[in-house]
């Protein structure tokens, strides 16, 4: 139940930044309404999820493969690619979307926009809860 409400406000909160916010960056262009929102949201949400399987594969072989050295690469790897991803997932959906979405400018247009959704993004993570001390008496 709560990984379903996590995914519905995540293609909720990416519907609006795409009818909202993205078409005030530069060099992006959307085009349509509510429903063509709705599916760049949940194509996004798609090419977004992939991308990250991609780059855990990745990070795993490197691990593996440096006999566990590769952790100190892959924490700044990391890092790069939380930043990164959500712009190469939104160059991804207008690959697939070009009717809907297009991108002029990669470098201002399309890594602005993807902070932008990678905000949005982050916004829909879980709180993580510590756990509670037990007091003795």
């Amino acid at each position: 139940m709560f990984v379903f409400a996590r995914i519905l406000l995540r293609a909720t909160l990416v519907t609006f930044a795409l009818m909202y916010v993205l078409p005030n960056v530069g060099g992006i262009r959307v085009h349509g309404d509510l429903w063509g929102a709705l599916l760049g949201s949940l194509v996004f949400n798609a090419v977004f999820w992939g991308l990250e399987c991609l780059l855990a594969v990745v990070k795993f072989g490197i691990n593996v493969g440096t006999l566990g050295f590769g952790v100190f690469m892959t924490a700044a790897l990391k890092f790069l690619a939380a930043l990164l991803s959500p712009a190469l997932a939104l160059v991804g959906t207008a690959q697939v979307l070009p009717g809907y979405l297009q991108i002029g400018s990669y470098f201002p247009g399309a890594l602005c926009a993807g902070l932008v959704l990678g905000g949005t993004m982050w916004v829909s993570l879980p709180a993580i809860k510590s756990p509670k001390k037990e007091t003795a008496g």
